[in-house]
């Protein structure tokens, strides 16, 4: 099959992420896939995968099997395209984001057009159906490889806390996590903090609590390396999350992790509640409650060991399987609705 990816800028971050690797999935069982963004290629993520700039203009591509639209601004550009049937990959409701909020009217007609879905999370594909009446399937991000754990059997005594996210993004929490770090230090813990952003250190954040260690705009290898010498991962996401990639990828490096019980979590780590705590997304001194008690040394073991068997349901040959099924249940309904 002649699959097309259409992404919005290709700029760092999990989304986009996630589209490479699909398209990678896809292209290793065969599949001719090309991607398009708009800006030059990235050079934070290594894809062999054909790449256009479409920044100029659209280009024109041969027949497509299936043109896979990535976020809500480019629906309108893969049915431009016309170089075949539209499917729409979403990882999370633009919609319910703040920061796009004047933006509804606009999402939401996107959102409208009767084109079949693959999404990331459960929750997603009840989303589609109820509000919008949309068919889709669920196909998650894949475990990349590079995350791994060390051979670990203690957290320090000292620990080290990463919180990925940006500090303005209301829908990931992150001044929660700096007040819960807060809240663990005024009780004895002298924790550390490790904070990952794609936009610097900003004032706001540095008065509320400067990290010992800010990384900005760091590549996924770079992630992969850093993540493992982790104690403990803070994502304290609001329900809008569509996923969670950062959640996945410190499972997978057996870093326990205290995180909000949002759609999104929960489905990821089904079946193994006992070992891996969730919390309520607004309370900081709940954050640091569970934290307190997964730094407890045989809690934290425990905790590894669910994560590693809560993962494996992300392994690239499972999600792959999953994806390329779900291209040929897209296209064929991509069809029928153009029909």
């Amino acid at each position: 099959m002649r699959i097309t990816y259409v992404l919005p800028r290709p700029e760092l971050g999990g989304g986009n992420k996630v589209v490479f690797q699909h398209a990678a999935l896809l292209a290793e069982r065969g599949e001719e896939v090309t991607l398009l963004g708009e800006g030059p290629k990235p050079t934070w993520i290594a894809s062999p995968l054909p790449y256009l700039d479409i920044s100029a203009g659209l280009p024109r591509l041969p027949e497509q099997d299936l043109v896979i639209a990535t976020f809500w601004t480019t629906l309108a550009l893969a049915r431009q395209l016309g170089a075949g049937p539209v499917a729409h990959f979403c990882q999370g409701y633009e919609g319910g984001l703040v920061h796009l909020h004047p933006l509804l009217p606009e999402i939401e007609a996107a959102y409208s057009l009767p084109l079949p879905a693959i999404t990331v999370s459960p929750h997603l594909q009840e989303f589609l159906h109820t509000r919008f009446g949309r068919e889709s399937t669920v196909v998650p991000p894949p475990l990349d490889p590079a995350f791994r754990p060390r051979l670990r059997l203690f957290p320090r005594r000292r620990p080290w806390i990463v919180i990925p996210g940006i500090f303005e993004a209301e829908v990931k929490g992150i001044p929660l996590a700096l007040q819960a770090v807060r809240q663990l230090r005024a009780s004895g813990l002298a924790c550390r903090v490790l904070r990952l952003s794609v936009l610097p250190l900003s004032t706001a954040e540095a008065r509320l609590l400067a990290p010992d260690r800010f990384l900005c705009l760091v590549p996924p290898a770079e992630v992969a390396r850093e993540l493992p010498r982790a104690d403990l991962l803070f994502f304290p996401s609001r329900p809008a999350e569509g996923f969670g990639l950062p959640l996945l990828e410190a499972m997978a490096s057996g870093v326990p992790a205290v995180a909000s019980r949002i759609p999104s979590t929960v489905d990821m780590i089904a079946g193994y509640e006992a070992a891996i705590p969730l919390v309520a997304p607004d309370d900081p001194t709940a954050f640091a409650a569970a934290a307190r008690e997964l730094l407890h040394p045989a809690n934290w073991r425990r905790a590894r060991r669910a994560e590693s068997q809560a993962v494996r349901r992300f392994r690239p040959e499972i999600v792959g399987e999953r994806l390329a099924a779900a291209v040929r249940w897209a296209r064929e309904r991509a069809l029928q609705t153009a029909g």
